[in-house]
C-alpha cells in the first residue's frame, strides 16, 4: 500500500518500523507525527520534536480512567483509510475501554490526509456506547483528554499565543514562552485556539474541529504541566456515537497558518462569504449608540430618545454624512430579572410613538442590540407567553426555531436588518444546561441562525467566547463579531491586529466597535475628563478592519472631513480586500523579547485591483529605540520585495 501525505512513523517498543514512511509533499515539510503502538504519539517539525503526548484519560462512572495508571485499557490498535470532502485519508485508531459498571468503549483516532497532501492532523474521540458519570472536578477541565501534550521545550525555543476571554478570545489573550514555566494558557469555558511558533515562524495552530460549543481546552498544572482538548468539564454524560475532533495545523508563517487553518474549517463546514458580502452594515457607514457612544443611556437635554434620534438624523443630513443605518442599543427594551431581556420591544418612555414611527422618520434600517433572556421573560409559556423556554436560575433559553422566526419577523416591521446578540458569554455561563449537556449550546445558536436566515436578518456576535465564534462556521448569517472590548474615549481597544486574524480565518468580519471622531465632546456620560486623543487612529482601524464603521458623536461634534475619508458620498466604506492583521514579527517579538523584530503594533492589509496588490501598513505604539527594517516580504502580502510608496490618509 503506497501511503503519501504527512510523514507517519510507527514505533513498536524500541523498534522503528516505517509502515507508512514517505516524505511530506510541500517544500518546507515537515510536519511528522510519530505513533507508538502503546498509544503514545508526538509531533515533529522539520525533524525537531515540538510536542509529546500526555497520558490519555476519560472520566467514566465518576472515576478517571487513564493510561498513566493503566486503568484505561488499550484493547487494540487498527489502521484504516477512506475519503471525504477534504481528500483521501489514513487513520490510526486506539480502541480503549474503561468503566466500573459497564464496559465503556471509546476510540482515540489520529487521521491525516495524503491525497492531496494536507498539512494537518485530526484527533478524534468517539464514544461508541456513551458514558455516564463523566463530570470533572472543575468546569475548566475536560471530561476526557485526547489529544494531550506536555508543555516542555528548551527555554527560548517556542513561543505561544493563547486566545481567551470574550470578544472571541481577545480580552484575555496571552503571548509567552512555551516551556515548563508557562503559566498563562487560557483554558476552560473561555479558552480558545492555541498557537505555537518559533523564531523562524514555523507554526502550529491547535483548536477544536467539531462540537465547538461543547469542547474545551484544559491546562493541567499551574506551571508547565499538560494541555488537553476534550469535552467541557460540567458535562455529566456523553451519548452513544458522540464524536469530538481537534485539528493541529502546520505552516511556515503565523499569518499563513491562520489562513490555511481557516480555509480548512470553512471548507469542512461549507461556509462562504455570500452573507458577509451582502451585509449592509458591513458595507456602509452607520451611526451607533452602544457603550462608548455619546448617546449611550444619554439623551439630549430635556428630550427623550425618540427626539434625540430624530435630531441626530437631522444633523447628519445637514452635514452630508451618509449614514445608511442606525444602531439601537440596550436602552430601548424592557428588562427583567438580573437585567435580562423581559420583552424585546421599545418602551413607550423611549419611543412614545413607537419604533416603526422612528424608522419611518429616519428612513433608515436598524441594527438592534439584545442580551441574555431573563427568567421572567414574557415570551416563555411558563410566564404566560407562547413559546417553549428553558428557565434555569435567573436566565432563560428559547427552545424552538419558531420563536426566533417570530421575533425577527416582528422586528422587520421597524426595519431590523442586523441582530446584535450581546452578552453571549453571560448567557452561556448562566444556564446550567448549556454547560452540562453536549447538544444544548449548539442547538441554541443554530436555532437563532435558522430564524435569522428565514427572515433575511444578519447577526453580529458580541462578548463571544472563542467557542461561539467557531460555532458560527455552521451559521453563515453570523457575518461579524466584535474583536475587542467596549470602546471608551481614550482607551486602547483599537488594538485588533491579532484578534482579526482569528475572525478573518473563520469568515467573520472583525468589528472594532464605535468611536468618536473628535477629541472633546462636552456632556458625555463618561465624565468631564474623558476625551479621545486618537480619533484618527480609531477611524483608520475601523475603516481598514473590513467590519462595520460606526461612529457615535454628539450632535455638532463630528469631524466630517476626516470621517468622509472612510467612505464615498453614498456611505460605501472604502475597505481593503482583507482586514488589517498583525505581521509575524509582532507576535514573535512579543514571545521572544531578544528577537530583533518590531516591538509594537504593526499590521498589514492590501487592496487588490485588476490583479495588482496595493499594500497598506499601519504602525502604532512602536517601542523600539533603534530603527527596525520591515521588508515587503515580511508583511505577509508579498513573497518578494517590491517597490514601496509611503502615504498617509488620516
Amino acid at each position: 500500500m503506497n501511503w503519501r501525505g504527512i510523514k507517519i512513523l510507527f514505533l513498536l517498543g524500541c523498534l522503528k518500523v516505517s509502515l507508512m514512511d514517505t516524505t511530506h509533499a510541500f517544500p518546507e515539510s515537515d510536519l511528522v507525527i510519530s505513533i507508538i503502538t502503546n498509544g503514545s504519539y508526538s509531533l515533529l517539525i522539520k525533524g525537531e520534536t515540538w510536542l509529546m503526548n500526555s497520558p490519555t484519560f476519560f472520566n467514566i462512572d465518576g472515576r478517571t480512567f487513564s493510561t498513566r495508571d493503566k486503568t484505561l485499557i488499550l484493547e487494540e490498535m487498527t489502521v484504516t483509510s477512506g475519503e471525504d470532502m477534504l481528500g483521501k485519508w489514513q487513520s490510526t485508531t486506539f480502541h480503549y475501554s474503561g468503566g466500573r459498571h459497564v464496559k465503556v468503549r471509546i476510540d482515540a483516532v489520529i487521521k491525516t490526509y495524503y491525497e492531496p497532501d494536507l498539512p494537518f492532523v485530526i484527533f478524534s474521540q468517539k464514544y461508541l456506547n456513551g458514558a455516564n458519570g463523566t463530570k470533572a472536578l472543575d468546569r475548566a477541565q475536560v471530561v476526557g483528554g485526547f489529544p494531550g501534550f506536555n508543555i516542555e521545550s528548551k527555554k527560548g525555543t517556542l513561543g505561544y499565543l493563547s486566545f481567551g476571554g470574550f470578544m472571541i478570545g481577545d480580552t484575555n489573550k496571552h503571548i509567552g514562552s512555551w516551556n515548563n514555566n508557562s503559566f498563562y494558557i487560557r483554558d476552560g469555558l473561555e479558552g480558545g485556539p492555541l498557537v505555537l511558533f518559533n523564531q523562524n515562524a514555523d507554526t502550529l495552530i491547535i483548536s477544536p474541529f467539531s462540537q465547538f460549543m461543547t469542547s474545551s481546552v484544559w491546562h493541567d498544572g499551574l506551571y508547565g504541566g499538560s494541555v488537553y482538548w476534550g469535552i467541557m468539564g460540567d458535562v455529566e454524560s456523553v451519548p452513544p456515537n458522540f464524536q469530538y475532533d481537534t485539528i493541529v495545523y502546520y505552516a511556515n508563517g503565523i499569518s499563513k497558518a491562520f489562513e490555511g487553518w481557516g480555509e480548512v474549517l470553512r471548507k469542512w463546514y461549507n461556509r462562504d462569504d455570500a452573507y458577509v458580502k451582502s451585509d449592509l452594515t458591513i458595507n456602509y457607514l452607520g451611526y451607533w449608540t452602544d457603550n462608548g457612544a455619546f448617546y449611550y443611556y444619554n439623551t439630549e437635554k430635556g428630550v427623550n430618545y425618540e427626539q434625540t434620534i430624530l435630531d441626530v438624523k437631522a444633523y447628519t443630513d445637514q452635514m452630508g454624512i451618509p449614514y445608511r443605518y442606525f444602531q439601537y442599543d440596550s436602552w430601548f427594551y424592557y428588562k427583567g430579572l438580573a437585567q435580562g431581556i423581559k420583552t424585546w420591544e421599545a418602551r413607550p418612555d423611549v419611543f412614545p410613538d413607537g419604533f416603526p414611527f422612528v424608522s419611518n422618520k429616519t428612513l433608515l434600517p436598524a441594527a438592534a442590540h439584545n442580551r441574555y433572556w431573563a427568567r421572567d421573560t414574557t415570551y416563555a409559556k411558563q410566564n404566560g407567553g407562547m413559546y417553549n423556554f428553558l428557565l434555569e436560575e435567573l436566565k432563560g433559553l428559547p427552545l424552538d426555531e419558531v420563536f426566533w422566526r417570530d421575533l425577527f419577523t416582528n422586528a422587520t416591521k421597524w426595519g431590523l436588518i442586523l441582530y446584535e446578540q450581546d452578552w453571549l458569554n453571560v448567557e452561556f455561563r448562566g444556564v446550567p444546561s448549556l454547560l452540562n449537556n453536549v447538544h444544548m449550546g449548539r442547538q441554541w445558536l443554530m436555532l437563532m441562525g435558522a430564524g435569522a436566515k428565514a427572515t433575511n436578518i444578519r447577526i453580529q456576535y458580541c462578548m463571544a467566547n472563542p467557542r461561539h465564534a467557531l460555532q458560527a462556521l455552521e451559521i453563515p448569517v453570523v457575518t461579524q463579531a466584535r474583536v475587542s472590548d467596549d470602546y471608551g474615549p481614550g482607551a486602547d481597544q483599537w488594538r485588533i491586529g491579532i484578534s482579526s486574524m482569528f475572525a478573518h480565518a473563520i469568515g467573520l468580519a472583525p468589528y472594532k466597535d464605535t468611536f468618536w471622531t473628535t477629541e472633546y465632546q462636552s456632556g458625555n456620560p463618561y465624565g468631564i475628563n474623558r476625551h479621545e486623543p486618537y480619533a484618527a487612529l480609531n477611524a483608520a482601524v475601523s475603516t481598514l478592519s473590513t467590519g462595520p464603521v460606526g461612529p457615535s458623536d454628539k450632535i455638532g461634534a463630528t469631524d466630517v472631513t476626516m470621517l468622509m475619508r472612510c467612505c464615498n458620498k453614498d456611505g460605501l466604506i472604502l475597505k481593503p480586500s482583507r482586514p488589517l492583521m498583525a505581521i509575524d514579527q509582532q507576535l514573535i517579538k512579543a514571545a521572544f523579547p531578544s528577537f530583533s523584530g518590531v516591538d509594537g503594533e504593526v499590521w498589514t492589509t492590501f487592496s487588490e485591483i485588476s490583479g495588482l496588490k496595493f499594500g497598506i501598513l499601519l504602525a502604532a505604539d512602536i517601542k523600539n529605540t533603534v530603527p527596525v527594517v520591515i521588508l515587503p516580504r515580511d508583511t505577509g502580502i508579498f513573497r518578494v520585495n517590491v517597490s514601496v510608496v509611503t502615504c498617509s490618509f488620516f
